[in-house]
C-alpha cells in the first residue's frame, strides 16, 4: 500500500473528517399511551436517576447513540432499559439541533414517537415505580426539548389517524367497528363546547362506504360468561386505500350538539363589540384586541357556555373563539403553519384538512409585535369565512 493511500482523505478546504467538531447524538422517545377504556391519551415518563443531569425529574426515555448503532436500535434499547418496554415500532419525528439545548454539551437529539395501548404498559407500571403515564396535556416542565417532543408526537399521531383507520395497527388485523371508533375517539382531541363525536352510524358510513375498511365475513367471539344478547359483532380489516378523513374521524368533532347549547341559557343576542356583552370570562386583553379588529372588519360576538364566538357580520360560521385566556383563530393550513413558525408563543392545532387553528395565549399579547400579529390573523380569519373559504 502506498503512503498516499494511507493518508486520510481531505476535503476542498484541506481538512479531514477528524478536524471537524463532532456533537454527541441522543434519541428521545414520546411513548403515547392510548387508554381506550378511559378515553384518555397519555405519555410515558421515567424518573431520571439521582446524581445525573436533571436527576429526580420526570422525562421522556432517551439515551446516547453508541458506536455502530442505528437510531432505531438506540430507541429500542432505551425503551427496554429506561421503562421496560419491548416490541415497539418507533418512528422518527424531528431533529433538535440547538447547540445550547443541553447543558452537558453539544448534543443533537433525534426525537421519535411510539404508540401503544394502555394494557400494554400496565405490567410495566405495576413493577416500575420510576415509570408513570401522565395525560399529554399535563406533560409540561420536562427537561431539554421533551415538552416540544410530546406536542409534535401528539400532532403527528392525530394526523396519521386522520388519514387511515388505526395506522399504528393497535387493534391487530381484525377488529370490530365499535373498537375502531373508540380508538379514534381516544386519539382525537376532546370535543369542544357544543360539539360531539360522530355517531357510530356516521362512522360506519364513512369507513365502510368509502372503502377504508372491509368486512372479513367473520364475527367476534362472544366472551365466556358475557350477558350480551344478539348477533355477534362483525369483524373488519383495513384496506390499502388512504384518504384525508380529518373531518370524519374525529380530529375535530364534526357534529354540533345544539341541544346542549340551547339548554344552557347562556347564549345572548349577537353584539358588535365586547362592551355590551355580559356572562363571559374573556380576559380584557383579548376583548380589546377583538374590539380593535371590529373597527376594521364588521363582526358579531355571541356568548356561548364556554367561549365567545367571533363571526363575520351576517355569517353563521365561526372565525375565532375567544376563551377566558386564549384566542383561537381558524386559518388556512399554510397560513396557520407560517404564523406559528414566526411566533413561538402561538400554538398550532391541525384541526382539519381545510382549517388549522392558531391558539394565542393572553400572556403573549403584552408584546406589541405579537399582538399585531394576532390582530392580523383574526382579520384574515374573518375575511376567509366571509369569503366562503
Amino acid at each position: 500500500m502506498s503512503d498516499q493511500s494511507a493518508q486520510p482523505r481531505r476535503d476542498s478546504s484541506g481538512r479531514t473528517l477528524a478536524d471537524y467538531p463532532r456533537p454527541s447524538v441522543a434519541v428521545d422517545t414520546a411513548v403515547l399511551v392510548v387508554d381506550v377504556r378511559n378515553a384518555a391519551l397519555g405519555v410515558l415518563q421515567h424518573e431520571r436517576p439521582d446524581g445525573g443531569a436533571h436527576g429526580g425529574e420526570w422525562a421522556l426515555p432517551g439515551t446516547f447513540l453508541h458506536e455502530g448503532e442505528t437510531l432505531a436500535d438506540a430507541v429500542l434499547r432505551s425503551l427496554a432499559e429506561k421503562v421496560g418496554l419491548r416490541g415497539t415500532r418507533p418512528q422518527q419525528l424531528h431533529v433538535f439541533d440547538d447547540p445550547d439545548r443541553d447543558d452537558r454539551g453539544w448534543v443533537l437529539a433525534v426525537a421519535h414517537v411510539v404508540v401503544v395501548l394502555g394494557e400494554d404498559v400496565d405490567p410495566v407500571l405495576a413493577n416500575r415505580p420510576d415509570v408513570r403515564v401522565v395525560p399529554v396535556e399535563e406533560a409540561e416542565g420536562q427537561p431539554f426539548d421533551h415538552d416540544e417532543i410530546v406536542r409534535l408526537a401528539v400532532d403527528r399521531v392525530r394526523q396519521d389517524y386522520a388519514l387511515q383507520p388505526d395506522p399504528a395497527g393497535l387493534l391487530g388485523e381484525r377488529f370490530t367497528l365499535k373498537a375502531l371508533q373508540a380508538l379514534h375517539d381516544t386519539v382525537a382531541p376532546q370535543p369542544g363546547p357544543g360539539e360531539a363525536r360522530p355517531s357510530i352510524d356516521t362512522f360506519r358510513r364513512y369507513m365502510v362506504g368509502r372503502g377504508l375498511i372491509q368486512p372479513t365475513g367473520l364475527f367476534a367471539r362472544k366472551q365466556p360468561g358475557s350477558s350480551v344478547m344478539g348477533k355477534p359483532a362483525e369483524l373488519y380489516r383495513r384496506s390499502a386505500d388512504e384518504r384525508d378523513l380529518t373531518d370524519v374521524l374525529g380530529v375535530r368533532p364534526v357534529r354540533k350538539d345544539r341541544s346542549r347549547a340551547d339548554r344552557s341559557g347562556n347564549a345572548t343576542e349577537p353584539a358588535r363589540s365586547f362592551q355590551p356583552l355580559t356572562g363571559h370570562k374573556v380576559n380584557t386583553h383579548i376583548q380589546s384586541l377583538v374590539d380593535e379588529v371590529a373597527g376594521q372588519v364588521a363582526l358579531t360576538l355571541s356568548v356561548m357556555p364556554h367561549y365567545v364566538a367571533v363571526r363575520p357580520l351576517g355569517e353563521e360560521r365561526v372565525a375565532a373563539y375567544a376563551r377566558p385566556q386564549t384566542l383561537s383563530v381558524g386559518l388556512d393550513p399554510d397560513d396557520a403553519v407560517a404564523v406559528t413558525g414566526r411566533f413561538p408563543a402561538f400554538r398550532l392545532e391541525r384541526t382539519s384538512a381545510a382549517t388549522h387553528h392558531v391558539h394565542v395565549p393572553v400572556l403573549a399579547l403584552v408584546d406589541p409585535v405579537v399582538r399585531r400579529a394576532a390582530m392580523d390573523a383574526l382579520e384574515r380569519a374573518l375575511v376567509r369565512v366571509a369569503g366562503g373559504q
